[in-house]
C-alpha cells in the first residue's frame, strides 16, 4: 500500500509540473474558447515546421533556441473579446515581464517584445506581441542575455 501511494504521488507532482504553465499562457488559455480566437500550439515534432519560420523572423539567430511556440491571432475576436484580453496581458506583463521595446516584426508592423525575469544569465519565455493585429506570440526555451542582446542592433 505504501509503494502505491509513492507512486501515485510522483504522478500527481510530475502532472502537476507537466501542466505548469507561465502567466501569459494563462491568459492565453483564458480566451481560448472565445469566438474568433485562434490558438496554435507547437512542441516536439511540430517545432521542426515552426523553426523554420523563426528562423526568417528577425528572431531568427534564437531559433534553435526555443523549445515550445504558442500563437494567438484575436484579429476575428469581437471588440469585447479584444478589450478585456488586452486588460489582462497588459497587467500579466506589467507585473511578471520586462519590456525590450518596439521592434518591426516580420511583415514590417511594429511589435511589443517581452522577456521572462533573468534567471541565471538567461531569459526563458519571449512574448511578442502586434496590438494592431492582435496577435502573440509566446516563445519558450532558454535565451541567454548575451545572445538577446546580439538581436538589438
Amino acid at each position: 500500500m505504501k509503494r502505491f501511494l509513492t507512486l501515485l504521488y510522483i504522478f500527481l507532482v510530475l502532472t502537476v509540473f507537466a501542466s505548469a504553465q507561465t502567466p501569459v499562457e494563462t491568459v492565453i488559455g483564458k480566451y481560448d474558447d472565445q469566438k474568433g480566437v485562434k490558438t496554435f500550439v507547437a512542441k516536439d515534432a511540430l517545432m521542426s515546421m515552426a523553426r523554420g519560420y523563426i528562423r526568417k523572423s528577425p528572431m531568427g539567430p534564437l531559433a534553435d533556441s526555443v523549445d515550445e511556440v504558442t500563437i494567438m491571432m484575436m484579429k476575428r475576436a469581437g471588440e469585447q473579446t479584444k478589450a478585456a484580453f488586452l486588460v489582462d496581458l497588459r497587467s500579466v506583463l506589467a507585473d511578471g515581464y520586462i519590456f525590450y521595446g518596439k521592434k518591426p516584426g516580420m511583415d514590417g508592423r511594429i511589435v511589443e517584445v517581452y522577456g521572462s525575469p533573468i534567471k541565471n544569465g538567461a531569459v526563458d519565455e519571449l512574448i511578442v506581441f502586434n496590438s494592431e493585429l492582435y496577435s502573440l506570440f509566446s516563445l519558450r526555451g532558454s535565451y541567454p542575455v548575451e545572445e538577446l542582446k546580439k538581436l538589438d542592433k
